[in-house]
């Protein structure tokens, strides 16, 4: 008697409990996935869903943030520090004041392009960097000591020959020579090797301390003298101030007389330059500009001198001078940055990076490089010797050249940004091509992205372990929930598996699913499947959570198909500890 034989299905198991995070690259690795939302790798190898936010502010118009032992942020013209109002409130909102930079330097935030300073320690210390001044009167020159005091009148006489008979304590001043002279008589004639020049104005000297330069213009002589008139046209020039009070300021120089100028303005400004970006390092100010200033076109770098982000024209020779380069690379600047100790400019294709120690031994050294992309200066973060950013062609991570570390973001390209660091996680919130807003995060340890949503924001700022992220919308946002009140709805996450069945042979494929995973009590799991990619995703079942890791089993009876996604999604705290896929092979 024959009896029927019966064919068993061969069957065996994938397991997966390495997740790989976001790639969207047409072939991938095990453990990858295609899309997601609210997911975070923190808890890697594992896949998680992220926490909860903490809401820490609502701002009306959110224009920068920062971090200086406590968190900074402008809110429309007004900066705020530690959450209370600053004396520093009329920011300027014209469109081309806009945006808001803004750089810490020892207890001073630096707001750009306004130019505007503030002392976190001492609030009472803030104003404007730049201190312009334009008379309203008359002006008067002296010649004068360097602590300002006058050359008494009647002891001092001007002439080509010494006077006759002169007592302790007269002054001369030897007009014969090119170059005038001024001697005391101290048992004879003493030459003084600095003379000085005492300007005299109501307010001159007001916002001017020692040491500061200011560029003097607008003095005119209208005098017979032709020693007097190049005596002051000497002083139409940038000067380093030797002493100040508000209606006065020396500097050096020397004059024949007494002149009082009434008519024309006289100008004492200390200018700071239009920088189109700027940062902080080894205690200067450093500064780039391509484009117009001063009524000539220029593609400079600037620093300020050592410790005084107000003097940008002191040159006397000295380690603490101040210093500027011409470069000779093309196009603007897209950004500015600090790579390992060293202050770098970057454009869209060249980087030029200073090094030494001062003015007299600084080098710039360019190369030709993927460089930042305009607009997403914001995106340039330092860790652990390595600067990352966005470039035309995708994220970046700059060492001594730019490595690109963006591939399984895909072919779609970002074109702007913000961008912070917190824990060697990089926070990067971009736009897209399709003009959609995506915040990912980089694991910089193991080079895996995760996505959470679509948050636009326009800063973040690390402190105390936590990271804040400030939206275009206003929502200032503690992310790892440590500050601030907590979200109150359940986080709702979504993950989609890459293609299954491309790289399955012998005609496998998938039939069962198993999710070893661990739901919060109250939080829930969907699995759906698509099939052939046609948009179509069919639910196959539902997990409800208990609180505890545990196997959960969801049968899945495909239908033959070529290729097929999975979907996971839910609402509430879960992790993802491991996925099974049970294969069995088909016939043609």
């Amino acid at each position: 008697m024959l009896y029927p034989i019966l064919n068993t299905l061969t069957t065996y198991r994938q397991w997966t409990e390495q997740f790989m995070g976001l790639d969207r690259r047409p072939r991938t690795y095990d453990g990858a996935f295609s899309a997601m939302g609210n997911m975070t790798g923190e808890p890697w190898p594992l896949l998680s869903s992220r926490g909860k936010r903490g809401l820490v502010a609502e701002l009306e118009n959110p224009q920068g943030m920062c971090v200086l032992g406590k968190l900074a942020w402008i809110d429309g013209s007004t900066l705020y520090f530690d959450g209370k109002a600053t004396e520093v409130n009329s920011l300027s909102l014209e469109e081309n004041m806009l945006p808001k930079r803004m750089v810490t330097m020892g207890a001073y935030i630096l707001i750009f392009p306004d130019k505007v300073y503030f002392n976190t320690v001492k609030p009472e210390d803030h104003g404007s960097m730049e201190r312009l001044w334009a008379s309203e009167g008359s002006v008067t020159f002296t010649l004068c000591t360097m602590d300002g005091i006058d050359y008494p009148k009647n002891k001092t006489t001007a002439g080509p020959s010494a006077p006759e008979n002169p007592q302790d304590g007269d002054y001369w001043l030897d007009i014969s020579g090119e170059k005038h002279t001024l001697y005391q008589w101290l048992d004879e004639w003493v030459g003084i090797s600095s003379v000085y020049i005492k300007i005299s104005a109501e307010g001159i000297g007001r916002g001017i301390n020692a040491q500061d330069n200011v560029t003097l213009s607008g003095i005119a002589y209208t005098g017979e003298s032709e020693s007097m008139e190049g005596q002051l046209a000497l002083l139409n020039n940038t000067h380093v101030v030797q002493a100040a009070e508000d209606d006065f300021l020396v500097v050096l120089g020397v004059i024949d007389q007494q002149y009082t100028q009434a008519e024309g303005i006289v100008r004492a400004d200390r200018k700071i330059p239009d920088m189109d970006f700027a940062l902080e390092c080894n205690n200067r100010l450093w500064g780039c500009r391509y484009g117009e200033q001063d009524g000539e076109t220029v593609n400079r770098i600037y620093a300020s001198a050592l410790g005084d982000f107000k003097n940008f024209q002191k040159y006397q020779g000295t380690s603490q001078d101040s210093y500027f380069v011409n470069v000779g690379s093309d196009g603007p600047f897209t950004g500015a940055a600090v790579h390992r100790g060293n202050p770098c400019f970057f454009k869209s294709r060249f980087v030029h990076r200073i090094y030494g120690e001062r003015p007299s031994n600084f080098q710039t050294q360019a190369s030709e490089c993927d460089g930042v992309q305009p607009g997403s200066d914001g995106t340039m973060v330092s860790y652990n010797g390595a600067l990352y950013y966005l470039s035309v062609n995708g994220p970046q991570r700059f060492d001594s050249l730019p490595e690109p570390i963006g591939q399984a973001l895909g072919e779609k390209k970002l074109r702007k940004g913000a961008a912070g660091q917190c824990a060697g996680q990089y926070y990067l919130s971009a736009q897209g091509e399709d003009g959609q807003w995506d915040l990912y995060v980089l694991s910089t340890e193991r080079g895996i992205w995760h996505r959470q949503d679509d948050s636009r924001a326009i800063a973040f700022a690390a402190l105390d372990g936590e990271i804040y992220m400030l939206q275009s919308n206003g929502l200032l946002w503690a992310l790892n929930g440590t500050k601030g009140e907590k979200e109150q709805e359940d986080v709702t996450w979504w993950a989609e598996t890459a293609v299954i069945g491309y790289e399955y042979p012998d005609h496998q494929y998938l039939s069962r699913f198993l999710l070893r995973m661990k739901l919060e009590e109250g939080a829930a799991c969907t699995l759906s499947v698509q099939y052939d990619s046609d948009g179509v995703w069919h639910k196959k079942g539902a997990i409800q959570g208990t609180g505890r890791v545990k196997t959960y089993l969801l049968p899945i009876v495909p239908r033959r198909c070529e290729h097929m996604q999975v979907r996971i999604e839910g609402h509430g705290g879960m992790r993802l500890y491991g996925v099974a896929r049970e294969l069995a092979i088909g016939r043609e």
